[in-house]
């Protein structure tokens, strides 16, 4: 299979193209605006055309929760505008789009995991914008697979947006992490998710799916994990309510998601997000040479 894949350089992006060359696939790779400006719907369409791959994975986008606050209108060219111009492209060459979708779509008031049928009720800009890009989707294609994944972890991609990364070189110097015990959601290791976009693709069984690895968790929880995991005390991650970290945002407080249907329609399972880490941190340890 010809797949592109945008935002290769980035931390989802970056596994998705490494799984895809692994599994045999033909990768075509736009890691930046450098390679191609999405927003561009004349110069997109045309790449798209040009090349007739048979799937995009759009993995582009803005995905820093505060920034979008701050700028909802680059939010919107950078998400929602780049998915309309792949969304159209994709229609016109009769190739399959697969789109991370967000469970930030979700206001996080159920308190039970969420289901593909539950009602969307964004609470930030980076919210908006996601459920306007997929939106966006459905109202031009056919052909397409919306995978709504959880926060991720990863051992590649931008270090200053990579949660591994930050959190080791904080408690290298010694600060102590503030996170949020009532702020509770599913995790997702990107090399399980890159795989599991795979086998999806390898199938034509369209739709909205929710994909996260097993287990929920709350902020604390996680990067105390990671603490522990990279070899730091985990007393220097500190437990606090979500209104006492500053942030621009508005957070949703509870987004478990449920994965029932990927699960029963793909065979998807994936491990425990505590043994997913544990891999993650060890390639994340030998990239950067860490003991």
């Amino acid at each position: 299979m010809r797949v592109l894949v945008t935002g290769s350089s980035g931390l989802l992006g970056e596994d998705v193209a490494k799984v895809l060359k692994l599994k045999g696939h033909e990768v075509i790779e736009v890691k930046s605006r450098k390679d191609l400006d999405l927003t561009d719907s004349g110069r997109t369409i045309e790449f798209i055309e040009r090349l007739k791959p048979d799937a995009v994975i759009h993995c582009a986008g803005t995905h820093d929760v505060d920034e979008c606050e701050k700028d909802p209108v680059s939010v919107l060219l950078n998400t929602v505008l780049t998915t309309r111009n792949i969304s159209l492209a994709c229609r016109k060459v009769g190739c399959v789009i697969l789109y991370p979708g967000s469970d930030y779509i979700f206001d996080g008031m159920k308190n039970q995991p969420y289901l593909e049928l539950d009602l969307p009720n964004p609470v930030n800009s980076y919210g908006r914008a996601k459920l306007a890009a997929e939106r966006e989707i459905m109202s031009l294609t056919s052909s397409y697979f919306i995978v709504r994944v959880p926060v991720l972890f990863g051992a590649g991609g931008y270090k200053e947006r990579n949660i591994i990364y930050n959190t080791y070189m904080k408690l290298k110097r010694g600060e102590l992490i503030k996170a949020a015990h009532d702020q509770v959601s599913s995790c997702g290791y990107t090399r399980d998710i890159a795989e599991a976009f795979e086998r999806i693709l390898r199938t034509d069984y369209y739709g909205i799916y929710h994909v996260a690895n097993e287990g929920f968790c709350s902020r604390y929880e996680m990067y105390r994990e990671i603490a522990i995991q990279l070899g730091f005390p985990e007393d220097m991650v500190i437990a606090v309510h979500s209104s006492e970290i500053e942030r621009l945002a508005r957070r949703p407080l509870y987004t478990v998601v449920n994965t029932s249907l990927a699960e029963k329609v793909f065979g998807l399972k994936l491990r425990h997000w505590k043994r997913a880490l544990e891999e993650c941190i060890r390639e994340f340890k030998e990239r950067h040479g860490i003991r």
